[in-house]
C-alpha cells in the first residue's frame, strides 16, 4: 500500500517545483488553448490568497512530492450545490501507474473538498492513459461540448 498524503498547498516553499510540474502537464499533453507559463506563480498566489476560490493539492509519497491537483469550486444549478473542477491533475512520470490516480479521487470522494456534491475535468483527446482512469473513477463524457473565448489578454 502507498504512503500517499493529500495535502492543501498553504505557502510558496514548494512553488518552484509546482510550477515544474505545471509546465511538465502543458508540455505532454497538447493544451486545449494558447498556455502562457508567466501566468502559471499568479495561479499560485492567487489559490494561497483565496482558498476558498481554489486550492493546489499536493501529492506526496514519504515526504517526496509526486504530484498535484488545481481544484476550483463553483455552484451548479444543475448538481443542486458544488461542483469540484479538476483543472489540473499530473502525476510524476517516475510515479504513474502506482494507483496514485485513483487515490486522489477516493480522496476526493472522501474528504469532498468545498462540500463538493460532483466533479467535472477535461481530458485531452489523445490522453487515453487519463481518460481510462477517469472512466474507471466512473466520471462520464457528457454529450456537450465546452466553448470558450478569451476576453482578456
Amino acid at each position: 500500500m502507498l504512503e500517499l498524503e493529500f495535502l492543501p498547498m498553504t505557502d510558496r516553499s514548494l512553488a518552484d517545483n509546482v510550477l515544474s510540474m505545471m509546465r511538465a502537464l502543458y508540455t505532454g499533453d497538447e493544451p486545449a488553448s494558447e498556455v502562457n507559463f508567466d501566468r502559471f506563480p499568479q495561479t499560485i498566489d492567487f489559490v494561497l490568497r483565496e482558498p476558498d476560490r481554489g486550492r493546489i493539492i499536493l501529492f506526496r509519497e514519504r515526504g517526496l512530492l509526486r504530484g498535484y491537483a488545481l481544484l476550483i469550486p463553483y455552484w451548479s444549478n444543475e448538481f443542486g450545490g458544488t461542483l469540484l473542477f479538476v483543472d489540473e491533475l499530473f502525476v510524476v512520470p517516475e510515479a504513474r501507474s502506482r494507483g496514485i490516480g485513483h487515490r486522489f479521487f477516493q480522496f476526493i470522494s472522501a474528504e469532498r473538498p468545498f462540500d463538493a456534491v460532483a466533479l467535472a475535468l477535461e481530458v485531452g483527446p489523445r490522453n487515453a492513459r487519463a481518460r481510462a482512469l477517469y472512466e474507471s473513477e466512473g466520471l462520464t463524457l457528457r454529450p456537450y461540448a465546452v466553448m470558450t473565448k478569451r476576453i482578456v489578454r
